[in-house]
């Protein structure tokens, strides 16, 4: 999730001249992997990262002489060197890697719209680069007409069974050809049932980390935009019916912040039939055991969040955070 979705917007909305630079091909160590995605547009402003800062000033350089110009080219850095002579610089990084850089033309730009349009329709999505002839690409769903490989639209029609959050990213060798390969999934959705004070920090900073944001609630007054500005929808009602009424992927978490007993019961009765990604709820292991009326299942994060000591409302949405993170990453 880490700035690919912003940078898709970005470029979906905004049309001042950018350059796209991409990791496609990582051999060794280094400090962002094959798929990273990171923007340079024209005003000096960039979005997204390559590497921990050593490479950011070459190819903001770089992409200055790329501008309107409908020019791609493949960088190679070599990150090994220990001294200051080499690209390493203390890096702590120990690998080559391979950058493609792209000046975004309006065909690429309109690929992108197409593919934030299908993302936005929770649909995962292909992306095929070329590594020796860059103006060949394309961007694919399972409903796509056309595939280029077959054995693509097979990995396609199956991409609903592999583990949620998992990486797909790199080079492949296709009709003796060198080929980018990767699979961009839908951004996640948090849903988090209560409004209180309390959720406000945990909202905003995991909206900060990727999440497109919801909010149920029963208190009108608490459901408001005041509070939570950027929320993909503020839902009012009954959490548990609300509930109800959404159908959830498998890439979706639910965090129940509501310190309400009666309603905490009936939405924990909702959720575990919908299978979603991710289950929380703040409080006690005794209060949720009382809650499920015995012990509490594996697909419960009880209390929710990582043992680090969190005390109050800031620290706890970085202990929650973290889990989210750590869950994610045992999945891959």
């Amino acid at each position: 999730m880490d700035y690919l979705h912003e940078i898709i917007d970005t470029l979906s909305e905004d049309n001042q001249p950018a350059v796209l630079a991409l990791i496609v091909n990582v051999d060794g160590s280094s400090y962002r992997k094959e798929g990273a995605w990171m923007i340079v547009k024209e005003d000096g402003t960039k979005i997204g990262l390559i590497s921990g800062g050593c490479l950011e000033n070459d190819l903001k350089h770089r992409a200055s002489e790329l501008f309107s110009t409908g020019r791609a080219e493949m960088l190679q850095y070599d990150l090994s060197s220990e001294d200051d002579l080499g690209w390493g610089v203390g890096a702590g990084c120990n690998g080559v890697v391979s950058v493609l850089l792209r000046d975004i033309g309006e065909d690429f730009r309109r690929s992108l719209i197409w593919m934030k349009e299908q993302l936005t329709k929770m649909e995962p999505i292909l992306y095929v680069q070329s590594l020796t002839h860059f103006d060949q690409y394309g961007f694919y769903n399972k409903f796509s007409d056309y595939i280029p490989f077959e054995s693509h639209r097979k990995f396609m029609e199956e991409l609903h069974t592999i583990p949620p959050f998992s990486h797909f990213a790199g080079a492949e060798i296709l009709k003796e050809e060198p080929f980018f390969l990767q699979v961009i999934l839908p951004k996640p959705n948090l849903y988090i049932i209560g409004a209180g004070e309390d959720v406000r920090p945990f909202a905003r900073l995991a909206f900060d980390m990727g999440y497109s944001i919801h909010i149920l609630d029963w208190r009108e007054a608490y459901v408001s935009e005041k509070y939570f500005p950027f929320a993909q929808s503020l839902l009012l009602g009954e959490p548990d019916q609300l509930l109800s009424e959404i159908s959830l992927s498998k890439l979706d978490s639910v965090v129940i912040m509501t310190h309400d007993f009666q309603r905490d019961r009936k939405v924990l009765h909702r959720v575990k039939e919908l299978q979603p990604f991710y289950i929380g709820i703040l409080g006690s292991k005794k209060r949720t055991e009382r809650l499920m009326g015995g012990e509490i299942p594996s697909w419960l994060h009880s209390p929710v969040g990582l043992k680090i000591g969190a005390e109050g409302p800031k620290e706890i949405a970085i202990s929650i955070i973290a889990e989210l993170i750590q869950s994610r990453r045992r999945k891959l």
